[in-house]
């Protein structure tokens, strides 16, 4: 059933680089935003508490950290890149925005665009995570699908690949990795949260050393058909295409995907893979149900 309630923010007044004009692409103008979201409120509601209800307050934060460090030539990029930018970071069913800009235009009180976005889904409109695991992987990636199907419930399962450890230190253990897709309405903030709590329980300890060994690696690789740069997150993550042990255990879950973003099919990438630095091979005396525990 569609959602038919709406959280509305209304007035947002931003300063940014916007224009197309010399003197507008060194200094900051005004722009006015209107956002709403469809919701459902009741939970919330109910129960009276923030964790239950839709937090516009850091919806608003992040729209206005958003804006301040942009600096598009048009309302209309603007307004897009920042529909979907909260569209995944808050995995929002949908987005009503309209981006005003006062005094564009002499004689008008303002000029600007509205669009209404709805959250992108993949083909498969599934999460992938690529896990791996260098220190007693059976036992680690054993609870660790375990956790993922109790939480998310498991709707693909790739065979173990034995990889070689890439970056690290070559005296190192090889790894075993694997691709795991589920389906869930977390957003990426609440599932990244989640899976630092699950490596920690694992073990993890993080230290300067990024290729170290590790008893649990757990990344969020593909977010539907998310497009997302970030400081610390790159949806599709990066490694997809330079990654023997991301590239191949996806590949075989999802033969027919493309790259959000460039388009670029899953299998063509693996035809023009070509480090033969990274060595790996499917351990198919491991089927993925080992491991359904």
């Amino acid at each position: 059933m569609p959602l038919t309630d709406r959280i509305i923010l209304k007035g947002l007044k931003i300063s940014c680089i916007i224009g197309i004009f010399p003197w507008e692409r060194k200094k900051k103008q005004d722009v006015l935003l209107d956002l709403s979201f469809p919701t459902d409120i009741r939970k919330g509601a109910r129960r009276d508490r923030i964790e239950d209800a839709l937090d516009y307050k850091k919806i608003a934060k992040a729209t206005i950290a958003f804006v301040e460090k942009s600096s598009y030539q048009l309302v209309e990029t603007l307004a897009e890149k920042l529909g979907d930018h909260l569209l995944g970071k808050f995995g929002l069913q949908g987005v009503f925005l309209r981006v005003s800009k006062p005094g564009a235009i002499r004689g008008s009180q303002n000029v600007g665009v509205e669009i209404t976005r709805t959250r992108p889904t993949s083909p498969e409109g599934l999460i992938y995570f690529s896990l791996g695991s260098n220190i007693d992987p059976q036992a680690h990636l054993s609870r660790a699908l375990a956790a993922l199907d109790g939480k998310y419930g498991l709707k693909a399962l790739s065979h173990i690949y034995e990889t070689s450890p890439v970056g690290g230190r070559k005296n190192q253990p090889f790894f075993w990795n694997m691709v795991a897709a589920v389906d869930t309405e977390d957003n990426v903030e609440q599932i990244r949260r989640w899976i630092v709590l699950l490596e920690k329980k694992e073990g993890r300890v993080r230290t300067k050393d990024r290729f170290g060994s590790r008893t649990l690696d757990v990344d969020l690789i593909l977010w539907k058909d998310l497009v997302l740069t970030e400081k610390d997150l790159t949806l599709p993550h990066p490694d997809i295409s330079t990654k023997a042990f991301v590239l191949f255990p996806l590949l075989e879950v999802a033969p027919r995907l493309a790259l959000p973003g460039s388009g670029k099919p899953l299998m063509e990438l693996a035809q023009e893979f070509s480090d033969k630095r990274q060595t790996i091979r499917q351990l198919r005396n491991l089927p993925p149900s080992t491991f359904n525990t």
